[in-house]
């Protein structure tokens, strides 16, 4: 797999928004996980350019351009999403 830790692109997006959900609001952390996502596809293309793998940097922009896509057609249905999975999380014991 193209990615650190097998971490899915949506994975990471999550790992995000549950980061900034400490200390922001939905909205400010949706953006913020969005923005993130999107320099570290940056990251990660670079990478995947240093070790010329091509497949791979196909791949990872296949997948970002599906979520860009989820969240371009209703972002609010995304946010909520992760909203729901982050309390579903937080209610089960450790």
């Amino acid at each position: 797999m193209y990615e650190k830790g097998d971490e899915t692109l949506i994975q990471r997006l999550k790992r995000y928004y549950e980061d900034y959900r400490l200390s922001e609001d939905p909205d400010a952390s949706f953006r913020d996980a969005c923005a993130a996502l999107s320099l570290s596809v940056i990251d990660t293309v670079g990478e995947l350019a240093d070790r010329d793998d091509c497949s791979a940097i196909r791949n990872v922009l296949r997948e970002y351009r599906e979520i860009r896509s989820s969240i371009g057609g209703s972002n609010d249905s995304v946010k909520e999403r992760l909203e729901r999975e982050l309390r579903e999380r937080a209610s089960q014991p450790v």
